[in-house]
């Protein structure tokens, strides 16, 4: 959900202006790919995105062929944020990408 300069999500909150994320109020160490991948994960809420989607839109390229460079990004933004929650809100969809899950509220 979106308020103003935030996009909200139960206990994460990302900071569109500042570029930074937190989890019951504690900041999360992103690289830059790590918090822009969130972000679209987040504006795109509830939504299966593939790995092609993904690539295009935070890495701004049109890559046809396979690579597990999202795969990698992914897997490091859940180590970081199963450091402060328990709850995967970032789902993987066998065989197609990913889905942020809006209905899981972090605690």
């Amino acid at each position: 959900m979106k308020e103003g300069n935030y996009t909200k999500f139960g206990k994460l909150k990302i900071d569109l202006i500042k570029r930074r994320c937190f989890i019951k109020n504690i900041a999360l160490k992103l690289r830059n790919k790590e918090f822009l991948l969130l972000n679209y994960f987040a504006r795109n809420a509830g939504k299966v995105l593939s790995r092609t989607d993904i690539l295009e839109e935070v890495w701004d390229q049109n890559i046809c062929c396979a690579t597990n460079t999202v795969d990698v990004h992914v897997s490091s933004l859940r180590q970081k944020m199963r450091k402060h929650s328990k709850q995967v809100i970032i789902q993987t969809v066998h065989c197609i990408g990913y889905i942020f899950d809006k209905r899981e509220n972090l605690q």
